[in-house]
């Protein structure tokens, strides 16, 4: 199974081309406004920050600090700190689970529109990728009949996003156990890519994948629910312990481990989880109200257009135009430093979206929509 080139990450490029152009306005953002090490330090007692400032900025343990495994696993209701392998960030997590799924004439099943990481290292070592298209009408969710027919027995990785990215639809716990035992039947990995599970907009978090299918394996990360990007910690969830070991012997050859100071500010945010995402939510539950403003006054002017489905979790929306985005989130981030990301990125399929981040400020998301809404009826005329 000869690898082929990796094909450019279309999201990622984007961001590179446009995130950190001077005085653009990020109104794409998949997390909230970020937070700071003072915000974190502040949370606790000047101990914490003396230790913080002695940190031995050495080598950590390639599977993670075991008190941060512990603090993890408390995100869930039946693991422990031994069913947790830390990772640099959820990317090296997916990077690492196609590594191990890796075989000659083996295929994957993805959700389409999903972050293309997992996908698209797939397709370079080999495997096949077998795609189902989520469509608006269906609410964002698998249709479960076409999803049993694309997995056969050389299914080997079953990749699900919910809450979804960028649609922000939510999967039933009926949803994820059909799925699971679909996988089961064929020996397949069900993985659910869970990074804006805690993030909810309306009504309590979904239960985690793996906290009601006892074999599921699912991902997580510090940079969605607590814009903790920066810290590049990550995890995979599993009571697979062979697995992990592989995905930890794997690890050797990428980033052997994490950072001590990204470690040891994660757990400083897991102790106060929900003070951290509290005002984070708030903000976002500001700005989908004011998206959905803007989409109501635009679609006085086009028949119905622009369309969404109102995310239910998540820091994202998926919003449809009446015409093709990609050339006017171009027009928008280089002439009104506004950035959006066209749905294009996602697959052509979609390339009448744009998504809209929700956890920025909410007096810059305001601004934004404004200048949105006044670009948007001023492209009808084009």
């Amino acid at each position: 199974m000869p690898p082929h080139p990796l094909s450019p990450f279309r999201l990622e490029r984007w961001f590179v081309e446009f995130e950190f152009v001077p005085g653009i306005r990020n109104l794409t953002a998949s997390g909230p406004y970020d937070a700071t090490t003072q915000e974190l330090l502040a949370l606790e007692n000047e101990g914490t920050t003396e230790r913080y400032l002695n940190l031995s900025l050495g080598y950590i343990e390639n599977p993670g600090r075991e008190s941060l495994r512990q603090a993890v696993s408390s995100l869930y209701t039946t693991l422990k700190a031994e069913d947790i392998q830390i990772t640099s960030g959820a990317s090296e997590a997916l990077f690492l689970l196609t590594w191990f799924v890796m075989e000659p004439g083996a295929n994957i099943v993805v959700e389409e529109p999903c972050y293309e990481n997992l996908p698209g290292v797939a397709s370079a070592l080999g495997l096949e990728v077998r795609r189902l298209p989520l469509r608006m009408e269906d609410g964002w969710r698998p249709n479960l009949e076409q999803f049993s027919r694309l997995i056969d027995e050389k299914t080997r990785l079953i990749y699900l996003v919910h809450p979804h990215n960028p649609t922000g639809s939510i999967l039933q716990v009926e949803e994820m156990q059909a799925i699971a035992r679909m996988a089961e039947r064929v020996g397949a990995l069900v993985v659910n890519d869970e990074l804006f599970r805690l993030i909810t907009l309306d009504g309590e978090p979904t239960p985690s994948i793996i906290d009601v299918a006892e074999n599921a394996i699912c991902i997580g990360d510090m940079t969605k629910p607590w814009g903790l990007g920066g810290l590049r910690i990550g995890w995979i969830a599993s009571r697979n312990h062979q697995l992990l070991q592989r995905v930890s012997e794997a690890r050797d050859y990428s980033t052997m481990c994490s950072s001590a100071p990204g470690e040891f500010l994660a757990e400083v945010a897991l102790r106060h989880a929900s003070q951290l995402i509290a005002p984070r939510l708030t903000a976002a539950r500001t700005n989908r109200e004011q998206l959905a403003q803007a989409i109501a006054q635009a679609q006085a002017h086009f028949q119905g257009l622009p369309a969404w489905q109102r995310p239910e979790a998540s820091y994202t929306a998926f919003v449809q135009l009446p015409f093709p985005a990609e050339a006017f989130c171009r027009h928008l981030a280089l002439e009104r430093r506004i950035l959006l990301l066209p749905g294009s990125v996602f697959g052509l399929a979609y390339d009448n979206f744009i998504r809209v981040g929700l956890g920025g400020d909410p007096h810059q998301f305001e601004e934004g929509m404004s200048i949105m809404l006044d670009e948007l009826l001023r492209w009808r005329g084009r």
